[in-house]
């Protein structure tokens, strides 16, 4: 008899033998009764909760379409304490309203995935928070708009406001709250910052609070006070806009309590650089209170971030990610300082720059390559991506020899050029071809240059929407990670 079994094969699931044997046995000892006009809806109860306790999420709702009795099995409290919500369509808007209806007493953690663009969208977004509101059960809360923009003509954002603030209110123990990046939501967040640190100081343990600025120069920052978040004992990561980034804050996180955890992550949006200096010191106090502390800076469309970088990298900064969307320019100086100064901490570079006429072009003057440098120097780097840069296809086979154990290495097709001196190639094909080989010989595995077609449309377009080009990468910053 084949062991097929709700749609879920069991003898192509090895990795599951005990989903196997367990569905098996049931078979072995159901099989008479069944073929004798059984009832698949009459198994005690018993036997349904250990069936679906073992199946995975997928196969749950297969096995679920077997019967109504079945199918309430599938939303026992123990499977939801955890759900994604996407509202950016309108089965996913159906399949979250009625997950909400059922599972909200049951959810601990939650992403809401929405387009905060439209307001239907967000008014959606809003009934949903204060669902899970009324139940007191969430933990842990991830917003990941499409875009960073809030449309508020219609009062949405204002009942989106206030629904977030009477679940901040009402909720027992947050332990994780996400803002994603939106701007308008980081002005107006002083009265949920003040309810977190009244209502859930002893339990945060990561909190999400930057932002994409729509005018990158010359908005007006909220005047926020984020000294007191320094006394949440259980936080291990923080993300904040610089401009909070200040001397006191500084002092604060480097003497919290000795029974504090001690900050795992500090991912910082730099827009641009006020007149508050962070020193060395600072930075050197932060790590020796936190030293397994990593650091992500990330630039976006901030042209003069970009060219305050030398001021901003410190040598005692515990640098792990440093990203630059859209902004212009290359900071030839401050890759070289990288390169020496957080050679054994940095694990990522990411550029990404828009192609108006060509790729940005970096001449360096006889002197080497800050990328092969940064390849040579940098022993703990796994991730290269730089799109919109003009790189010579001899760089790119030095950069996968140099470090050949990288994760990633993303080069746009277009942007690769080669010298007067590379006279062996009779044609861009054959030259094209022959680059890939290269670095897939370094990698021992296949690479291929980036086409056009996967590249975001900001990168050629400037009316295009630049959020798509960034908005995955600073939102995975501020993903919920647990205690580790």
């Amino acid at each position: 008899m084949m062991q097929c079994f709700f749609g879920l094969n069991l003898e192509t699931q090895p990795q599951h033998s005990h989903v196997t044997h367990s569905l098996t046995y049931l078979f072995s000892i159901r099989h008479e009764e069944m073929a004798a006009g059984g009832d698949w809806a009459s198994l005690p109860s018993v036997v349904l909760q250990d069936i679906f306790s073992k199946l995975q999420p997928k196969d749950r709702f297969s096995a679920s379409s077997t019967c109504h009795r079945w199918r309430e099995y599938l939303f026992m409290p123990q499977f939801w304490n955890a759900a994604s919500l996407n509202l950016t369509c309108r089965r996913g808007r159906e399949r979250s309203k009625f997950l909400i209806s059922r599972c909200a007493k049951f959810l601990k953690e939650v992403i809401i995935e929405f387009d905060s663009s439209k307001n239907f969208q967000v008014w959606d977004c809003s009934r949903i928070l204060d669902n899970l509101s009324r139940h007191r059960q969430l933990e842990c809360l991830s917003l990941k708009p499409s875009s960073s923009f809030f449309d508020e003509s219609d009062g949405s954002f204002e009942s989106f406001l206030e629904s977030l603030q009477v679940l901040i209110k009402r909720n027992r123990h947050i332990c994780h709250l996400s803002l994603g990046c939106t701007e308008i939501l980081l002005n107006r967040s002083e009265q949920l910052i003040h309810l977190l640190i009244k209502y859930h100081a002893p339990f945060l343990q990561s909190l999400h609070l930057t932002s994409v600025k729509e005018d990158p120069v010359t908005y007006i920052a909220p005047p926020l006070s984020l000294d007191a978040i320094s006394s949440s004992v259980c936080l291990q990561a923080l993300s904040i806009d610089y401009d909070f980034l200040t001397p006191r804050l500084m002092s604060c996180l480097a003497s919290r309590s000795p029974t504090a955890c001690s900050l795992r992550s500090l991912c910082v949006h730099i827009h641009r650089v006020g007149p508050n200096k962070l020193t060395d010191h600072m930075w050197k106090g932060i790590v020796d209170s936190n030293p397994q502390l990593e650091l992500t800076i990330n630039l976006v469309h901030s042209f003069k971030g970009l060219n305050a970088l030398l001021d901003i990298l410190k040598p005692s900064m515990p640098l792990a990610h440093l990203r630059q969307y859209f902004c212009g320019d290359i900071n030839v100086a401050a890759l070289n300082l990288l390169s020496f100064q957080h050679c054994s901490s940095l694990y990522s570079l990411t550029i990404v720059e828009a192609i108006e006429d060509q790729p940005i072009d970096y001449t360096t003057h006889d002197v080497e390559d800050p990328f092969v440098m940064l390849a040579w120097r940098c022993t703990r780097l796994e991730s290269l991506k730089l799109i919109g840069v003009s790189m010579d296809q001899r760089d790119i086979v030095a950069i996968s020899r140099l470090r050949s154990g990288l994760r990633e290495l993303i080069v746009p097709m277009c942007c690769v050029f080669w010298n007067e001196e590379d006279e062996d190639y009779y044609d861009e094909e054959d030259a094209l071809y022959d680059l890939q080989d290269k670095v897939s010989q370094s990698f021992g595995r296949s690479w291929n240059l980036l086409p056009e077609s996967n590249m975001p449309l900001a990168v050629f377009y400037s009316d295009a929407d630049a959020d798509e080009a960034y908005i995955d990468d600073l939102l995975e910053d501020q993903s919920w990670r647990g205690n580790t």
